[in-house]
């Protein structure tokens, strides 16, 4: 098959892969007794089916879904104090988690094909419709009060980019900064490679107002394509955004994976800097994600060209380094990890000065690894049992 074709079959897969990452400096353990305060979510291959679990502690013992945790559908992968949210159909599902039993609590209709999810802050979160297909370049966004599912705010930007011989956009990212929000974008070819242009658009927040757009010829398909991967990093009010010019998703044949950098309050990237990451990595462009760990580092997963050989590879084979990465020094350092697998997945949660690293391999099973950031040592954790994949962590009470 066309690799192009595979990769439009995986589009779907790809938005079954949400997260959300987040601070959280009220936390001082990673212990509990609940047995419900860190949750995985993950998948078995046949019969294809997704499941979260959880745990009271990531730092050893196992957890088996086997008899534990719930199956779960649809398009959202997020969780925010206790409740698991879903995405499917054009609807927001709530749902609270105890006891290994999902009970809906509430659920809403979005305007909208409602797929691409991100939080605002503990209560807000903002649901976009991602993408277009020719010749619309209209992306609808609902603003939800999640305390009582409630939409505070909707309506509809129009991008620019897109030409008649295009497939569609996609938006690859949102975040917020100093009352800025900011949505960095791809426009696709008719035959799924990206065009060789960064955009980046911004409106003022929370009215949705002043749109502003921004392009860059130095690299392109900035922010990551696979939804709420993380793939920006704040340091000294200015905002990093890595862009994704790998195979799998970018696809953009003549520009390298790098790292853009937005002034604080700026709605244009910043022309002085540039961080080329494949200048760096013997021409390797397969940088998926970037995930904050302050004081202008962050982590992402790099694909190793020695072991990325077919296009299938991405998404059943271990293959992913992760490295380190320092926005100010312009430098990558390599984490002693197993390879991973499975590029649609956010599997880097960050909390009180450590990263919990989830390792995925079809080799030798699931486990979490904790990267004390300060001291850059590396300590093995508890593995996750009966998935053929685990590719989301985060804390399901935060």
């Amino acid at each position: 098959m066309n690799t192009k074709l595979k990769f439009l079959g995986l589009l779907g897969m790809a938005v079954m892969s949400l997260t959300s990452c987040s601070n959280d400096d009220n936390k001082e353990t990673d212990e509990t007794t609940t047995g419900e305060e860190f949750v995985f979510a993950g998948g078995v291959n046949n019969p294809s089916a997704a499941y979260m679990l959880t745990s009271g502690t990531i730092s050893g013992g196992t957890v088996s879904a086997n008899g534990n945790g719930s199956e779960i559908t649809g398009n959202g992968r997020l969780f925010k104090n206790g409740f698991y949210y879903n995405l499917a159909n054009g609807k927001l599902s709530k749902y609270k988690f105890e006891k290994s039993i999902l009970t809906l609590s509430k659920e809403i209709t979005l305007a909208g094909n409602s797929l691409w999810s991100y939080w605002l802050n503990d209560t807000t979160l903002i649901v976009w419709n991602g993408s277009t297909s020719a010749p619309s370049a209209d992306l609808t966004y609902n603003i939800v009060n999640t305390d009582d599912l409630s939409v505070t705010k909707s309506g509809t930007l129009t991008v620019t980019g897109l030409q008649a011989t295009d497939k569609a956009i996609y938006l690859s990212g949102c975040v917020l900064n100093n009352g800025k929000l900011y949505l960095p974008y791809t426009v696709y070819h008719s035959g799924w490679t990206s065009t060789s242009v960064a955009y980046l658009a911004s409106v003022d927040y929370p009215s949705m107002a002043n749109l502003k757009i921004d392009t860059d010829t130095r690299s392109g398909a900035l922010g990551t394509f696979s939804t709420l991967m993380g793939g920006t990093i704040k340091y000294n009010n200015d905002l990093y955004i890595i862009t994704d010019c790998g195979e799998r998703w970018g696809s953009v044949s003549d520009k390298p994976s790098a790292i853009f950098k937005v002034s604080n309050g700026a709605t244009e990237l910043n022309a002085d800097y540039f961080f080329d990451l494949t200048a760096i990595s013997d021409g390797n462009k397969e940088f998926y994600g970037l995930y904050d760990l302050g004081n202008g580092k962050g982590i992402s997963r790099l694909g190793r060209k020695d072991v990325l050989l077919t296009f299938d590879d991405y998404n059943g084979s271990d293959v992913f380094e992760y490295y380190v990465i320092d926005v100010a020094a312009k430098t990558k350092t390599k984490l002693n990890l197993p390879l991973s697998q499975y590029t649609s997945s956010s599997p880097v949660f960050v909390e009180n000065g450590k990263a919990y690293i989830l390792v995925s391999t079809k080799a030798s099973g699931s486990f979490v690894y904790t990267y004390d950031i300060n001291s850059g040592s590396l300590t093995k954790g508890i593995e996750i049992k009966g998935l053929d994949y685990v590719n989301w962590i985060s804390r399901l009470n935060k």
